[in-house]
């Protein structure tokens, strides 16, 4: 089983949202899948200008000649895609955006609003059953700003998300005072990748554990103890 993971923060390794979908990461291969990361900060990705020349004059061909041509191979042989993406005014970065449109010549023009249907031949049915994760981090508190994202990415991908791990205040995953306290949030999400591969979900005990807002209690606690001040 293949998973891809996609990350569209502008950090790239650096970044919050990174520090989330490396352990889902770990624990899709700990369960025997291969996986591999595209960080789309350091590729060449041109905007989408909507000429639909990849359904028509080129089927499954863009008119920009850039990295998409070695990424879009790879979203057609991955079982599973995981979305990474800091929440950038309510919804992906831009990168992230860019990297989506490109995806259009993959999309079957008979697909309609039903999603994940590409049009590659032999790989239709296989690709008609990718799993898809989405994993995004946010600045400000509340699970609430996610909403936006959320949605888009179920009517992107016929109406389903097979897991969403959701972390606002995302700058607090980095403050080593505060690893004991999330240790137990890492364990879970790496029990998500796991499960995903195995179960073809996330478990209903994982998700829990994972949207747990005992989690942002203990973190507060922790801060106030700390004397830290968000910045």
């Amino acid at each position: 089983m293949k998973v891809l993971g996609v990350n569209g923060s502008p950090k790239g390794r650096e970044s919050n949202t990174d520090c989330i979908l490396q352990p889902f990461l770990k624990g899709t291969r700990d369960a025997g899948a291969e996986a591999e990361v595209i960080y789309l900060y350091d590729r060449k990705i041109a905007h989408c200008i909507g000429c639909y020349s990849c359904w028509s004059k080129t089927p499954g061909e863009c008119i920009h000649k850039d990295d998409m041509r070695d990424l879009l191979p790879k979203v057609m042989d991955a079982d599973i895609i995981v979305w990474a993406s800091p929440l950038y005014f309510y919804t992906v970065t831009g990168i992230m955006k860019n990297f989506i449109d490109r995806l259009f010549p993959l999309l079957s023009p008979a697909g309609g609003n039903s999603g994940n249907r590409y049009n590659q031949g032999s790989q239709t049915e296989r690709n008609e059953s990718k799993k898809n994760v989405l994993i995004s981090t946010c600045g400000f508190p509340g699970k609430n700003n996610f909403s936006g994202l959320i949605e888009s990415f179920r009517i992107m991908n016929g109406g389903k998300i097979e897991a969403s791990i959701l972390f606002a205040e995302g700058g607090l995953l980095k403050k080593d005072y505060l690893k004991e306290v999330l240790a137990p949030y890492f364990s879970a999400v790496e029990s998500a990748g796991r499960e995903i591969v195995r179960l073809g979900y996330v478990t209903l005990e994982t998700q829990s554990k994972i949207d747990k807002d005992a989690v942002h209690s203990l973190i507060n606690e922790h801060r106030f103890d700390k004397q830290y001040k968000p910045v």
